[in-house]
């Protein structure tokens, strides 16, 4: 029966071609992803590797340069410290830098200034293994599914076994979903199985919750497309059917969430961030150099009576600048880093309505890539940005000549763990609202399937 049940399966040329572009594209998606992710963790290592390097030479040389001079020049590497899951689940990682180089001057006049894509503008991710799953899995479970009913009852097959006792043609039909269920279960098994190699993913509870999230997604489209065949209607309207909520799920409700967010969130805080912080600090050369000065030592009282210089430029002058522009615009920064936030929750309550929106956000959140994780990200360079600032204060404003054994103390950026328990209490919820969905799909076929006749 088995094999029966596989070449009923199998012999269709449309179930072929589909199960091979799916298994080829999500194939694809790995290892695209895989030579991202290393390029770039490669990008990383590298800007790591250099500042090392320019370190060294600058310890090793006779006469050290001036610290105003050295900071200016001296950019120190960050890192997104990304999963590997992030090779299979993008998110935002492909729309920001994740080896961001900073130095002591404002932070708002070098965030953005290699930028080519607004990171403000989310896109939930690009070809990778998520959206395979989330896009391609459901149109390849609709082939193979929702035209089962009525190629059986035009074979003649299911008169034949609905005259047995037992509802035996309602459970052949059962049969063969279940089988299709098991085949492309196996796959999504063997897709995970092929990343974990190539990615070198452990077998932990984050790959044991990535790929049950992948099978409940799948059940959920299975449910679906049982409901559709329940109603017992031709193979066109049921193609028809199947195509309409793929199209209602996966592309005009998140295509409407898209449009709304935009109008919602129209502004654009962190680019007059951007322009205002570089106006601010050209009109302060046409300032009184002095009054700057004792502008920023309200920030930093120690150095009150250290503002005195001669000439008409000194180092200490142009970083209490470049920190007092940042000053200027912290109002449009910190609504930056709060529409960001409103932006990702209002996304990730209104993306309930879509399964594979919400699918989709749920695996950025299991690799870390989602928004929040590029705020946290965005948050650590902020704080790393303020460390380099406070040690070379020191130096300009007591006119200290800096050492060798300075520069070996010279802070280095400590990047964290972006994966939280708090941030997978999303992922949670996005199963148990994909259970919930397929229960109701799976009551309401289960009592059509007790109606069917035999026409």
């Amino acid at each position: 029966m088995l094999k029966f049940e596989l070449k009923r399966l199998l012999s269709p040329r449309a179930n072929q071609i589909s199960l091979l572009v799916f298994f080829v594209s999500a194939l694809l998606a790995i290892y695209l992803g895989a030579q991202g992710y290393k390029q770039v963790r490669k990008d990383q290592i590298i800007a790591q590797v250099v500042f090392d390097k320019e370190r060294e030479h600058i310890k090793a040389r006779e006469s050290l340069p001036e610290i105003g001079s050295l900071a200016y020049y001296a950019k120190a590497p960050t890192q997104w410290q990304l999963s590997p899951w992030a090779a299979l689940f993008v998110g935002q990682s492909q729309n920001s830098l994740a080896a961001m180089k900073v130095n002591a001057l404002a932070l708002q006049g070098q965030i953005y200034n290699k930028e080519v894509i607004n990171p403000e503008k989310y896109r939930a991710g690009g070809f990778d293994l998520g959206f395979v799953l989330a896009y391609m899995l459901p149109i390849l479970i609709g082939v193979l599914c929702v035209n089962l009913l009525s190629d059986e009852r035009q074979s003649g097959r299911f008169r034949l076994l609905s005259a047995f006792a037992g509802n035996a043609a309602v459970k052949s039909i059962i049969r063969a979903l279940l089988l299709r269920f098991y085949l492309v279960a196996g796959i999504i098994v063997l897709l995970f199985l092929v990343a974990a190699m190539l990615l070198s993913l452990p077998f932990d509870g984050l790959f044991i919750q990535a790929l049950g999230l992948s099978l409940v997604y799948c059940a959920f489209w299975f449910l679906v497309a049982t409901l559709i065949i329940s109603f017992n209607m031709n193979g066109l309207f049921n193609s028809l059917a199947f195509i309409s909520v793929w199209l209602g799920f996966a592309v005009l409700i998140p295509g409407v969430i898209h449009l709304v967010l935009n109008q919602q969130f129209n502004e654009q805080p962190a680019l007059k961030a951007s322009i205002e912080q570089r106006l601010i600090l050209n009109d302060g050369w046409d300032q009184d150099m002095q009054d700057s000065l004792q502008r920023f030592v309200e920030q930093y009282p120690q150095y009150s009576e250290k503002t005195q210089f001669s000439g008409r430029f000194h180092w200490k002058w142009y970083y209490a600048m470049q920190q007092l522009s940042d000053l200027a615009v912290d109002q449009h920064w910190q609504d930056h880093l709060t529409q960001q936030q409103a932006r990702a929750s209002n996304l990730a309550l209104v993306s309930w309505l879509s399964p594979n929106l919400l699918y989709q956000q749920a695996l950025d959140q299991l690799a870390g890539s989602d928004a929040q994780g590029q705020r946290a990200y965005l948050l650590q360079v902020s704080a790393y940005h303020q460390q380099i600032r406070e040690f070379i204060y020191p130096y300009l404003f007591n006119d200290t000549a800096i050492t060798s054994e300075d520069i070996e103390r010279f802070p280095l950026f400590k990047p964290s763990q972006q994966i939280q328990p708090a941030q997978l209490q999303g992922v949670h919820y996005g199963v148990m609202l994909l259970l919930a969905l397929g229960a109701f799909c799976l009551l309401v076929a289960n009592t059509r399937f007790k109606r069917l006749t035999v026409i």
